[in-house]
């Protein structure tokens, strides 16, 4: 009788337990009305692992079986992901699992079916595999013929390659340099006869190199320098009629190169004479102080202008020109002004030498910059005595 009981309850799959028959005859067996049975055996999932893989997830599920009234045996269907699976049952236990490959990323709803019975509906979330290794390509060159013979002070050639790289220099001189458009470019040391440098062109995928390029330098002979001469004149003002007076003209050289051949003029207006130029100072014992001796110490005036060979000026190396002068009185000035002050215009410049300078170490100097300078000063002339 109990066999056929049991039988008659996984026919009837899903009949809650402690449900109350009403009588009559179910498969063959007379059920009692008000009596209550226990409910067949139940499938469920209880739970799953995930595997991770190249070819997508393996989901591993874990099912079991509700015995009633007897021990389950056989085996117990999963669906809802992939082709589904098979769970053998324990014999002892009444679990098992199985699994479910290649599954990709998403929510799957699994069921476990056992003897025409269902599980309840077990949603599972596969989730994202790892992303394959990135794909692409190193840089390649596409331009990489650099000159290697120069005839000049600067150095430039942009190189090219593709799939978007970065580049740096491999064995270049300090004053090469590389922007991140490929672009080298650098201003030659003077007495530079060859130099050499390699490309690196990279990118996440791998690199390429362009080079060595041995580049010789032709004219090495060459020697550029940068000059810039500034001027300031300053003159002794006011001055009398009859009096003496100074105008001092300052040069410096504020380039980085030297300036040859450096000549000072002070160009005196005829108002003022030139008397002298150049000068020392010395220290007067008897008037306890310094005094100034003027002299000519190879400066030149000619007509009312005085002039100088200053020589070489070094970076920002300094050097001066100084020039005395008398106002002048008469009547051509102040016979018909007087009582009036006269203020005059006088002019300082400064010149350096050509533009090639043929220098020792038989080397040719090419030069640029500012290599011309003037400033001016005034002095106002009060007349006095028989012209006042």
């Amino acid at each position: 009788m109990h066999t056929l009981i049991g039988a008659a309850w996984r026919r009837t799959a899903g009949v809650a337990a402690g449900l109350i028959l009403t009588g009559g005859l179910v498969g063959g067996v007379l059920l009692i009305p008000g009596t209550a049975y226990a409910a067949g055996p139940t499938p469920a999932i209880t739970g799953t692992t995930q595997t991770p893989g190249g070819h997508g997830t393996t989901l591993n599920i874990q099912v079991s079986v509700t015995p009633a009234p007897t021990p389950p045996a056989g085996a117990v269907s999963v669906s809802g992901a992939g082709g589904g699976c098979s769970a053998m049952l324990s014999a002892m236990s009444g679990a098992g699992s199985c699994s479910i490959g290649g599954l990709a990323p998403g929510t799957y709803t699994l069921t476990a079916t056992y003897d025409g019975t269902p599980s309840a509906p077990y949603p599972v979330t596969i989730g994202t595999p790892p992303s394959p290794p990135p794909t692409g390509t190193a840089p390649v060159f596409s331009a990489d013929a650099p000159p290697t013979s120069v005839n000049g002070q600067s150095y430039s050639y942009k190189f090219q390659a593709s799939n978007s790289p970065s580049f740096e220099l491999v064995g270049a001189p300090g004053w090469l340099s590389i922007g991140p458009d490929g672009m080298v470019s650098g201003i030659i040391p003077a007495g530079t006869t060859s130099f050499s440098y390699s490309v690196k062109a990279w990118n996440s995928f791998g690199w390429a190199t362009a080079g060595p390029f041995n580049v010789f330098f032709r004219n090495n002979f060459f020697r550029y320098e940068h000059v810039n001469l500034i001027t300031s004149l300053s003159c002794t003002s006011p001055v009398y009629t009859d009096g003496h007076g100074t105008c001092t003209l300052t040069v410096t050289n504020t380039g980085g190169g030297f300036a040859p051949d450096v000549t000072a003029q002070i160009a005196l207006p005829w108002q003022l004479k030139a008397d002298y130029c150049g000068s020392y100072q010395f220290w007067n014992w008897s008037s306890n102080q310094y005094w100034n001796k003027y002299y000519n110490n190879g400066c030149s005036i000619s007509g009312n202008t005085a002039s100088e060979s200053l020589g070489s000026l070094y970076p920002w190396q300094t050097k001066y020109l100084t020039a005395t002068f008398t106002a002048r009185s008469g009547y051509n000035i102040w016979g018909r002004h007087p009582g009036w002050n006269d203020t005059v215009r006088v002019v300082g410049s400064v010149s350096s030498g050509f533009n090639n300078y043929f220098g020792s170490y038989n080397r040719d100097y090419h030069f640029w910059g500012q290599r011309q300078h003037y400033s001016v000063a005034y002095v106002t002339i009060i007349p006095r005595g028989f012209w006042w």
